[in-house]
C-alpha cells in the first residue's frame, strides 16, 4: 500500500498510475494538506505503519530543507516503508538532493515535464525502485543509541489473545530493548505461569532481593519498590488488563483458527487505545491484516521473527514506535 502526502498543487499527480482502485495490487491512500514532517512522523505515522511505500510531495511540507531531510532519516529508523520524494526542479548540486541521499532516499522525482515526472514516479514505485541514484546505506539500528527518559513507572501491559501466542517473549524483548536504549525497566510476571524461576535458572540471573536481575533488567513477581522508567507487566492470556495501564499491548494471532480469539480480545478493549502486535505474518498479507484489524483505537504492528527473547533488536522499530511519546525531547 502507498501513502501519498500531497500539496493542493499536486493532488492528481499519481492518478495516472491507476492504483487508487481498491483492487490494485498496491493501492494508494492520498492525504492532501500542509504538514510538518517531523510532527507527522512522531504523531501521525503510527496510524499508517502498515504501508509499504510513502510518497512525499515536498510542497506539502513547511519544514526547511535541513529539517525535512532529518525527519526522513528519523522516519527510516522507525519504519520499514520505502520513501519517494517529489521535488520538481531539484538538481544533484542542490544541498537538499545530497541530504536526501545521505538520509537513505534514492527515489527522488525532480523533472519538470509531466511525462518525465510520470516516468520517474513509475520507476520509483517499481519493485526495484529508482536505481539511477545511490543513497547512503542505512545501518541497522545500533545498540549504542541512547535516549533520555524522564518518565517514572510507566506501566506497559502485555496481554495475549490466547495461550502460547508469545506474550512472554514479547514482554521480555521489549524490556531488554528499553534497557538497551537507556531506560530503567522491570519485567513483572503478572500471571500464573510461574515460569520466572525457570527463566532465572536458565539464564543464570543474579538474585536481587525477592527477584532477579539480568542484563540490567529487573525480573519480579510484583512491582519494584524503587521507581523505574517502565514496568512491563506480562499478563499472559487469562487476565483482563488492570485499569492503571499507561500503554496497552495486545498480542494477537492472525491465522484462521486464531482470529476468533483475536476478535474476542479486541471487543473487550473497545474504546481503549492499544497496540496490536501480530507475529508471523507474511509481508504480502500484512496490508490485508492491518485493514481488517486496525481502527481508531487499535493500531497494528507486525513482529518480526525473534529467536532469542532477551534480544530486542529484531523489533526495535516497532518498540520505538510504541514508546516514542515517552522519549524526552521527541
Amino acid at each position: 500500500m502507498i501513502l501519498y502526502l500531497s500539496s493542493t498543487q499536486h493532488t492528481n499527480l499519481l492518478d495516472f498510475t491507476g492504483r487508487y482502485d481498491p483492487d490494485s495490487d498496491m493501492p494508494i491512500k492520498k492525504l492532501v494538506g500542509s504538514y510538518m514532517l517531523k510532527q507527522f512522523v512522531v504523531h501521525d505515522m503510527r496510524n499508517f505503519s502498515h504501508f509499504t511505500d510513502v510518497v512525499l510531495d515536498r510542497l506539502a511540507f513547511g519544514d526547511d530543507d535541513t529539517e525535512f531531510a532529518e525527519a526522513i532519516e528519523e522516519f527510516l529508523t522507525m519504519y520499514h516503508a520505502r520513501v519517494t520524494v517529489i521535488c520538481e526542479g531539484l538538481t544533484p548540486v542542490d544541498p537538499l538532493f545530497q541530504a536526501l541521499l545521505d538520509s537513505g532516499v534514492g527515489n527522488i522525482v525532480c523533472d519538470t515535464e509531466i511525462a518525465a515526472i510520470q516516468q520517474e514516479i513509475t520507476e520509483c514505485l517499481s519493485e526495484t525502485g529508482m536505481t539511477r541514484y545511490n543513497p547512503k546505506e542505512r545501518p541497522a539500528p545500533a545498540g549504542g543509541v541512547k535516549y533520555r527518559f524522564d518518565c517514572q513507572n510507566i506501566r506497559i501491559t502485555v496481554v495475549g489473545s490466547q495461550p502460547r501466542i508469545g506474550v512472554t517473549t514479547a514482554a521480555i524483548s521489549l524490556c531488554h530493548w528499553l534497557q538497551s536504549v537507556g531506560a530503567t525497566v522491570c519485567y513483572v510476571e503478572d500471571n500464573e505461569s510461574r515460569i520466572l524461576p525457570i527463566l532465572a535458572r536458565s539464564y543464570g540471573m543474579e538474585q536481587d532481593g525477592d527477584g532477579w536481575r539480568f542484563e540490567g533488567v529487573q525480573y519480579r513477581r510484583q512491582e519494584p519498590e524503587t521507581p523505574v522508567n517502565f514496568i512491563v507487566r506480562d499478563m499472559g492470556s487469562e487476565e483482563a488488563p488492570p485499569q492503571d495501564t499507561d500503554l496497552l499491548v495486545l498480542l494477537c494471532g492472525t491465522k484462521a483458527w486464531e482470529l476468533p480469539h483475536t476478535a474476542k480480545l479486541k471487543r473487550t478493549q473497545d474504546g481503549n487505545h492499544a497496540y496490536l502486535l501480530c507475529p508471523f505474518v507474511l509481508e504480502d498479507s500484512r496490508a490485508d491484516v492491518a485493514e481488517a484489524l486496525q481502527d481508531d483505537y487499535h493500531k497494528v504492528l507486525f513482529l518480526d521473527y525473534q529467536p532469542e527473547p532477551t534480544d530486542g533488536t529484531a523489533n526495535a522499530k516497532q518498540f520505538k514506535m510504541m514508546i516514542t511519546k515517552y522519549i524526552a525531547g521527541a
